[in-house]
């Protein structure tokens, strides 16, 4: 979903925008499952373990694509002359700023062009902080029912992000206090599990078509917290999420061969974060070959001239290129786990 919208898809970058943020952030909530921390020592280890691969991730992409930024430059990737996410770019042309750029990334504050979907995990672990205080507080406080305690928290963390959008827009923060909310639905889901099922394929179709008509009622975009209206955001969450999941279940009960492929791309799904932005480079070089777009168009972030076919090309290039690259390594750890093996088994046996 997030390669089809960044390609460009016009109605169905509208239409999907409507809900993808929402389905992640509510498998992230599920994934958390239920929570009591006794202390402050366990709530802080559990935070530590959950947002330590992601923040790694983040870091080392953010890095590795502002080294080299300069070449990006001079192949035509990157021009000061395009607006990336409302901000214009520039070669590094000094240690002091290679360093000031290092140190925003590192605060969670900096965003490569090709990381540009990575907001989306500086969100997330903004989200996976504020909700484990809340379990935490909720779980140690004696005043009110800690269920009720955790609901009117995510309540008015809900609350602070739609008055955010209004009134202080930050970054990366203000989505997190929105979407607080469908973490905590995905939270619940976990809980309840037993009764929650994503199998009613009426309900399915039903939230699709849903999805259809409020498309052409108002719009969401998560990056910059930006929804028509609460209610809005809040049905158009839900329909999401139900016709998502039930659709992956769906796919999961009926066609083994199309689930073990999404399965694999479930696996990647960062890798696709870090690496379809480039991959859209492999199209544009095709139409800057038959001569559809310029060699000054390259540096467009998610294309150009990309309609019709071209877009089913971009989202092939997209996804192509993360599988081709994590196939790759794959290929060459096995290689190298095989030969160390090899070489472990020629070695005499100690007496």
């Amino acid at each position: 979903m997030v390669t089809a919208i960044h390609s460009g898809g016009g109605y169905i970058e509208k239409l999907i925008n409507l809900f993808h943020m929402s389905v992640f952030i509510f498998i992230s909530g599920y994934l958390f499952k239920n929570r009591n921390f006794k202390n402050i020592k366990e709530l802080f280890k559990y935070i530590f373990h959950k947002i330590k691969k992601l923040y790694i991730f983040y870091l080392k992409y953010e890095l590795l694509f502002l080294i080299f930024t300069n070449v990006f430059f001079k192949i035509g990737f990157y021009s000061s002359n395009i607006s990336y996410g409302g901000k214009t770019i520039y070669p590094i042309i000094s240690i002091n700023i290679f360093l000031k750029k290092v140190i925003e990334i590192i605060l969670g504050m900096g965003r490569e062009p090709f990381c540009g979907a990575f907001w989306f995990i500086i969100s997330l672990i903004f989200i996976i902080f504020g909700y484990s205080c809340i379990k935490f507080v909720s779980s140690n406080q004696k005043i009110i029912n800690e269920k009720v305690f955790e609901k009117i928290a995510v309540l008015i963390c809900f609350i602070i992000g739609c008055l955010m959008q209004k009134f202080l827009n930050i970054p990366r923060v203000a989505p997190a206090f929105t979407l607080m909310l469908i973490y905590d639905l995905g939270n619940e889901a976990y809980i309840h599990s037993k009764y929650i099922k994503f199998n009613n394929y009426v309900l399915m179709i039903v939230s699709f078509v849903l999805l259809l008509i409020l498309n052409n009622f108002g719009k969401i975009s998560m990056n910059s917290n930006n929804f028509s209206n609460p209610i809005f955001f809040i049905i158009c969450s839900i329909c999401g999420i139900y016709f998502v999941l039930t659709l992956a279940n769906l796919i999961f009960t009926k066609t083994k061969v199309l689930s073990k492929k999404l399965q694999y791309l479930g696996l990647i799904t960062l890798e696709v974060m870090a690496w379809h932005f480039i991959g859209f480079k492999i199209a544009m070089c095709i139409q800057i070959i038959f001569k559809q777009i310029t060699f000054y168009d390259l540096a467009y972030l998610t294309g150009h001239n990309n309609a019709n076919l071209w877009y089913l090309l971009y989202v092939a290039c997209g996804l192509g290129l993360p599988i081709l690259i994590s196939l790759t390594k794959n290929f060459v750890i096995n290689i190298y786990h095989s030969k160390y093996a090899k070489k472990m088994l020629k070695m005499p046996k100690a007496k």
